[in-house]
């Protein structure tokens, strides 16, 4: 249990909010904290894999003007690993033709003791709360920034980069896992950028 690190950030469950920033980081094992009716409960967590699922190009050269991104972000889960994943599918588009398309996965590896704190028996259900969502698709979108500006600019075009978004803007709910192995779980569609 060593290679598990303190990172903290208070999350949204059952109605309880706490607002602070990270206060300590070590290696990529992450500690959550938030209220489960009265009692302050850790999740602690990995990042297990980060990869490119796809990258395309469809111009032969980056248009000048204004662009559009439109950002979709799904999670599946395997309970009995007790890994979530969360893929960030990113579109660029000028004048409604898409320009650019690019998607990205990373997947988070519970500690087992974590994972059974999420674990709802009268839903039998694992509940991921808001806020762990939240900060799983930051993760997710700062890796996808990365990968866009080194491809962009192997391919031959300005680097370009993806716009912040904020997780919070649209998605407000918890999101619940049922008792499988890898299945889509929930798609949150995120309008032009």
């Amino acid at each position: 249990m060593d290679v598990f690190a303190n990172y903290v950030w208070p999350i949204m469950l059952y109605g309880c909010f706490f607002v602070s920033l990270p206060t300590e980081i070590k290696h990529t094992i992450h500690h959550i904290q938030y209220m489960d009716k009265q009692k302050q409960v850790q999740i602690q967590f990995k990042l297990a894999d980060v990869r490119q699922v796809q990258f395309a190009t469809l111009c032969n050269e980056w248009p000048k003007g204004e662009m559009q991104v439109g950002t979709q972000i799904n999670f599946n889960a395997d309970t009995e690993k007790r890994l979530v994943r969360c893929l960030a599918n990113i579109e660029f588009k000028m004048n409604d033709i898409t320009q650019l398309l690019l998607s990205v996965e990373s997947v988070f590896e519970f500690e087992r003791e974590s994972w059974s704190s999420l674990y709802d028996l009268a839903s039998d259900s694992w509940i991921i709360p808001a806020g762990l969502l939240h900060h799983i698709t930051d993760l997710t979108l700062g890796a996808a920034r990365g990968i866009l500006s080194v491809r962009t600019e192997d391919a031959g075009f300005p680097r370009v980069m993806l716009p912040l978004v904020d997780p919070r803007q649209f998605m407000r709910n918890n999101l619940s896992l049922k008792r499988t192995g890898t299945t889509p779980i929930a798609t949150t569609p995120h309008g032009e950028a």
